[in-house]
């Protein structure tokens, strides 16, 4: 691969076949179910390859392994704060986007009367939703639920409403729907979250590595997000950011001599973020994957990708419409979506169609959009071809007939 790409979305394919070379799943299979998990490149096997190999070499509790192991760690987070234009010291290493989150609602001192906005309920990923559901429960939080349309979206008088009662602590979002892939309006929701003097954390899972995410911009408090899908990393690792000002609002759930240390009479002192929060090992094979995987991710460039993925997710859509009993939802406008494309047949029920695309090598997914209704999901990343949206259609026409 050359440093720049040149070419990649020119006529020539010089670069898509180098890239695709990268992903052995492209030459079997059409795979687009990266909003799930994205497949990894060679090159990031052979980073955590390489890892192991030295720790074993070097011995797993020599000063050589510690030393090589922080080193990477902050490779890590250097790659990090390019993506997302966040400080070294607010990026927490985590399992998933679950336990980010999950940080931020068993971190926070509640009280029984405060509340939170959350937008439509089981519209959200569950990730982003059973967590807020089950501290309602267990302290009697309230759960103000903003009414959705049918792509996701909200109204903004809806959220000024709650925003403005007294007791209102934090808003949780999704920046882009796994449902719908439509893009919610972040930093207008961050506009009103600081106004009103309210928390405000992010669910990113579908946005990092697939659109331009500025946490700056945002405004967001916290944000969660996973490595294993568009950024192509290795499963078992995510991503916490936690801003400076808001680290100290939040009670790690879990303490060790990693994150912490007795003070004088015994008292506990945590050490400072991100340290407070990652007690333990980490999954450090992990580690060196993921930074593998974004150095690929940042040499091709966000806008690169996601104007390739827009384009492949475009030529799905348009050939879609084509078919009898074809439903398609999310946003019409381009830029108001992810590459996500949900859709439904009134001449299939949707985990029948996504087993048989399966059986023809053409990897989707099955999602609920809302209320229990089920669609298939195509989320096709940078390693897609054009061919590969055409072959998957026309995979779905002979499926249906």
């Amino acid at each position: 691969m050359n440093a720049g790409f040149n070419g990649f979305y020119g006529d020539n394919n010089i670069e898509l076949d180098l890239i695709q070379r990268d992903f052995p799943v492209t030459r079997k299979k059409v795979y687009m179910n990266n909003g799930a998990i994205a497949p990894i490149p060679i090159s990031t096997i052979k980073s955590i390859t390489d890892f192991l190999l030295k720790y074993s070499k070097d011995g797993p509790d020599s000063k050589m392994i510690y030393e090589y192991i922080v080193s990477l760690m902050k490779e890590l987070r250097i790659r990090i704060t390019h993506l997302i234009n966040c400080d070294l010291d607010e990026i927490v290493f985590t399992q998933s986007t679950t336990e980010g989150l999950n940080y931020v609602c068993n971190g926070i001192n509640w009280e029984e009367n405060d509340s939170i906005i959350i937008r439509g309920g089981t519209h959200e990923h569950y990730a982003n939703y059973l967590p807020w559901l089950q501290l309602s429960k267990r302290k009697g939080v309230k759960l103000n639920e903003l009414e959705i349309d049918e792509n996701g979206y909200f109204d903004f008088t809806n959220l000024e409403k709650f925003a403005k009662k007294k007791n209102t602590r934090l808003i949780t979002l999704s920046h882009a729907l796994y449902n719908s892939g439509a893009i919610m309006p972040v930093e207008e929701t961050g506009k009103i979250a600081r106004e009103n003097n309210i928390l405000y954390c992010i669910d990113a899972a579908q946005t990092v590595g697939s659109i331009k995410v500025d946490v700056k911009k945002i405004g967001c408090h916290f944000m969660a997000f996973p490595g294993f899908k568009w950024l192509c990393g290795p499963i078992g690792i995510g991503i916490f950011y936690c801003s400076k000002n808001a680290s100290e609002l939040l009670i790690p759930q879990s303490i060790g001599g990693e994150s912490a240390m007795l003070s004088d009479q015994k008292g506990i002192a945590y050490i400072e973020s991100p340290q407070r929060f990652q007690t333990g090992f980490r999954n450090y094979p992990g580690v060196a994957g993921l930074e593998s995987s974004l150095r690929y991710i940042l040499r091709l460039g966000i806008a690169n990708i996601h104007n390739k993925n827009i384009k492949i997710a475009n030529i799905l859509r348009s050939e879609l419409v084509k078919i009898p009993g074809i439903k398609i939802y999310g946003p019409e406008d381009e830029k108001a979506r992810t590459s996500i494309i949900p859709f439904y047949s009134s001449n299939s029920d949707a985990r029948n169609l996504v087993d048989k695309l399966e059986q023809n090598d053409i990897i989707f997914a099955e999602r609920d959009i809302g209320r229990g209704k089920k669609i298939v999901r195509a989320s096709p990343h940078f390693f897609n071809s054009e061919e590969d949206a055409v072959k998957a259609v026309s995979r779905i026409k002979n499926i249906l007939k």
